[in-house]
This record gives structure tokens, C-alpha cells and sequence, in this order.
């Protein structure tokens, strides 16, 4: 599932960059000059994990402390990830499996994420 995941974000915007969804929306220099970001880093300098985090927070309606945003500031992410990581040992995919009833939420599952590859066939 993550590793089809970060396959998914892997894949280069219009300008040949890799992007967090919060560094996508926004008009900075990035960290790293288009296709040169090393290996499981973003251009904006973010990692795949934190990215990964980032999207799994906004489906499950955590998003930015200003009203109507729906992504949170990559500091306060990558502070939160580590707290996760640290408390609960947290991997991706966590946040989107109910441990009380064993079951994904929709869309979110092993097998989703395999069809899904091979639909963009990755």
C-alpha cells in the first residue's frame, strides 16, 4: 500500500517537480531545482513519509488551524509525525485502518491502492 503510494507521488508535476500538497499550492522557490531532488526527497524538501502524513491527516479532516484550509503547515506536520511516530509508532496507513472492527476505511485498503496502480500503471 505505501510503496504504491509513494509510486503515486513519485510522478512529476507540469514543471518536472515533486511537491507536498501544501508547497503544490503555493508560489515559493523550491528546495531543489526541478528532477534533482535526491532520492526520497521532494523538490519543496519535504520527504514521501512526510507527504504521505500529510494526505492522510487531510482525509481524515485534520487540516490547518485557519478556517477553510485544508492542509496543515509542514512545520506543525512534521512535528506531529514525529510525536506519532514517537508515542505510537506510527507508519502510513495508521490513520486509515480501524483497529477495533480490522477493516480500511473506503478507498484505502491493500487491494484499492493495487487497483489503482495498475489503472495509471505505475
Amino acid at each position: 500500500r505505501t510503496a504504491i503510494r509513494i509510486k503515486l507521488l513519485e510522478k512529476l508535476n507540469h514543471h518536472g517537480n515533486r511537491c507536498c500538497a501544501w508547497h503544490e499550492t503555493r508560489q515559493e522557490l523550491h528546495e531543489y531545482s526541478a528532477r534533482e531532488a535526491p532520492t526520497g526527497i521532494m523538490n519543496c524538501g519535504c520527504t514521501f513519509e512526510e507527504a504521505l502524513f500529510e494526505e492522510s491527516l487531510s482525509k481524515s479532516g485534520v487540516g490547518s488551524m485557519v478556517t477553510g484550509a485544508k492542509r496543515l503547515n509542514p512545520a506543525l506536520r512534521n512535528a506531529l509525525l514525529l510525536v506519532f511516530q514517537r508515542a505510537y509508532g506510527y507508519t502510513d496507513g495508521d490513520l486509515a485502518f480501524n483497529r477495533v472492527s480490522s477493516e480500511w476505511l473506503d478507498g484505502e485498503s491493500p487491494a484499492y491502492w493495487s487497483e489503482k496502480e495498475n489503472f495509471y500503471e505505475l
